[in-house]
């Protein structure tokens, strides 16, 4: 009698791995990745806040019954308006010309803070507050852009030490062509205010 020998599949182990099964509709990991790049290259800034909230320009207000305080100080309303990045000699500071004669710095810089007030309507953009709650902004008056500017360009003010660069290169320019404070000797406001402080 002959044997009849049957061959059949091995059986599938139970151990052997079994490969994993893509849901249906899901992306593959590559496309992920490069969506995640996408995602943080145009959203990454706000999401983690690396744009500074500095670099957005405030919008301008409008302001009435504007009132000259000294050099540098603007009242209107219920509020003082302290030009940023500016420092005017105080009102009774006096510094000295070519000849080293004295002459009242402080008000010509008030006065000619007036003049520029005089343009036309004033607008200012606040750039937050001081430590004696004045309102700290860049101010127009009429065709002239920034008061402040103006000042330290034509010798009125000096660029305020210690906010960023300030006007330093207006400064420089007044230095140069030796305006306003410049055509003689005169003491920076913040030091004379801290002498005369000092010495009170």
């Amino acid at each position: 009698m002959t044997e009849v020998v049957r061959f059949s599949r091995p059986r599938a182990s139970r151990f052997a791995p079994t490969p994993p099964r893509r849901r249906r509709g899901a992306l593959p990991l590559p496309s992920l990745i490069i969506g995640a790049f996408i995602v943080l290259a145009v959203y990454g800034p706000q999401i983690f806040g690396t744009t500074p909230a500095s670099k957005t320009a405030p919008a301008p207000a409008p302001l009435v019954a504007v009132r000259v305080v000294d050099g540098d100080t603007l009242h209107a309303g219920d509020r003082r308006i302290r030009l940023v990045g500016i420092d005017a000699p105080e009102k009774t500071q006096t510094c000295r010309d070519a000849q080293g004669q004295a002459w009242a710095c402080g008000l010509a810089a008030t006065a000619r803070l007036q003049a520029l007030v005089a343009h036309g309507q004033v607008a200012c953009a606040p750039h937050g507050t001081d430590r004696y709650g004045r309102t700290l902004a860049v101010c127009s008056a009429g065709d002239v852009a920034d008061v402040g500017r103006a000042l330290v360009r034509e010798g009125y003010a000096v660029s305020y030490m210690g906010r960023g660069d300030g006007y330093l290169a207006e400064e420089d320019a007044a230095r140069d062509e030796g305006v306003g404070l410049w055509r003689g000797a005169f003491e920076r406001p913040a030091d004379w205010r801290r002498r005369h402080r000092n010495s009170g």
